[in-house]
């Protein structure tokens, strides 16, 4: 079937997906006690084993904005043998158990995905939080549970690429290091960013007004967000409770939980924003004013600034914990970088080496590391990828990563992903050694990253 061919599905589509997924089915069995026999409540302790030989897997189609997912279904019954013991006589005496059968009829769908074959291990199956309830108002003896049709499951790891020329995000699956989805956009995606949950991926169409949002449990489209004109740049607090976006000159402020812009306050001159590690200040590179600006993100307002000792900042990127950031600045080439203190508000140091203008800067998660990604030049500028050591400042390795635009890096600093927009291409490389480990084919012109 061609990619964008769904004739085929449509003639045979639930064409739905709003019914709401549950790994989870309650059942609720009601025990005889025989006649002469009781058993105590505070001290009873109830079992259950089942069978699911009649349960099976079915996979339907829908076709949302993004293509086709798939919802997977799990129909049919289980059969429960419910026991309560100990049952004794009305003397107290005795340690026996009583049994029933219980036919428990599942109809859900368990979770969407992807993948048309991604039915559930039902060997997988258990049972919880079993109760036992004690008899009321003529009501038997009655044991409650949960069977657990589907284990949660460990979120996949992805890798989200912006690809400008075909106006697509593809998703490369960390595990497998291949593409699992391509995701289709009427409007360019120029940059994009992962949550901290990892649960959504905010994706930026900077020719426009426009985020869109991506469950990355479905890999779907949910939902789309009006800011201002051309969208830049994306960040996100560590509670993962609000998400900034450089536009029209401003800071648009998400409320995550809901989706929509809840604030705006106005940046004069930034080219390039980023958010204080505890979320409370943005720190904007003011290429008018030639400062580095601090706003407080509560109130939008202006509380402090560097001035008079940088020319031109650019670039600005704070790690995931510590107290600096640092800074491309000068007008001309070549560039220098520069550490500051971000409480208080101060310059430090330069690097002791000169760049070319800086892609962009990228932490590692436990911020030990940064890397400084130049434009490949060859055969002018090839080792364009510089790695610090942010605990001395240092440049401990430079490498060459050919063509690359953008970076991102494995939670354990274990691979880096760079993506390729000449080459439709994302190389993964390790860390230990910086050698490359596989090539990965995306979508056309991939010009930003994120894992």
């Amino acid at each position: 079937m061609k990619k964008n061919d769904l004739s085929a599905l449509q003639e045979n589509c639930f064409c739905f997906c709003d019914e709401e997924d549950s790994r989870e089915a309650p059942f609720q069995v009601p025990i005889e006690v025989p006649l002469g026999f009781t058993v105590d409540p505070a001290e009873a302790v109830g079992n259950v084993t089942w069978n699911t030989d009649n349960l099976a897997c079915i996979s339907e189609p829908c076709i949302t904005e993004a293509g086709v997912v798939y919802g997977i279904r799990l129909q049919g019954t289980i059969e429960l043998l419910v026991s309560v013991e100990p049952v004794r006589n009305e003397y107290g005496q005795g340690e026996a158990a009583i049994s029933e059968v219980h036919t428990a009829e599942i109809d859900q769908i368990v979770y969407y995905s992807g993948q048309a074959e991604d039915c559930p291990d039902l060997s997988q199956v258990t049972v919880e939080n079993i109760v036992i309830v004690p008899p009321f108002y003529g009501n038997p003896l009655t044991v409650t549970g949960t069977i657990i049709l589907v284990p949660e499951q460990e979120k996949r790891s992805y890798v989200f690429t912006a690809n400008t020329g075909d106006s697509t995000v593809s998703v490369i699956d960390a595990e497998l290091n291949t593409v699992v989805k391509t995701i289709p956009f009427s409007a360019v995606p120029t940059n994009l960013g992962v949550t901290f949950d990892k649960a959504y991926t905010y994706v930026l169409h900077g020719n426009t007004n426009l985020v869109s949002v991506i469950d990355n449990n479905t890999l779907t489209i949910i939902n789309t967000i009006t800011v201002g004109g051309g969208p830049r740049k994306i960040e996100f607090d560590p509670t993962d409770e609000f998400a900034y976006v450089m536009a029209a000159g401003s800071i648009y402020i998400i409320n995550m939980a809901f989706q929509t812009v809840i604030n705006v306050f106005p940046v004069p001159g930034a080219s390039d924003f980023a958010l204080d590690p505890n979320g409370q200040f943005v720190y904007i590179a003011n290429t008018s004013g030639w400062s580095v600006d601090q706003y407080d993100v509560n109130t939008g307002q202006l509380v402090a600034s560097i001035i008079n000792t940088f020319e031109y900042p650019s670039l600005i990127q704070t790690p995931y914990a510590g107290n600096f950031a640092y800074v491309m600045n000068n007008e001309l080439w070549p560039k220098n970088v520069t550490e500051i203190s971000l409480s208080p508000l101060s310059r430090g140091g330069d690097f002791d080496r000169l760049f070319d203008t800086l892609r962009t800067i990228v932490f590692s998660a436990d911020s030990t590391r940064a890397y400084f990604l130049e434009t490949y030049s060859e055969p002018f500028l090839i080792d364009n990828l510089h790695v610090v050591d942010t605990a001395t400042q240092s440049i401990i390795a430079n490498v060459s990563f050919p063509n690359a635009f953008d970076l991102t890096v494995t939670p354990h600093n274990q691979y880096i992903y760079a993506a390729q927009p000449g080459d439709n291409t994302v190389t993964v490389y390790r860390t230990s050694d910086y050698t490359a480990v596989t090539v990965i084919p995306v979508g056309a012109g991939p010009s930003a990253i994120a894992m």
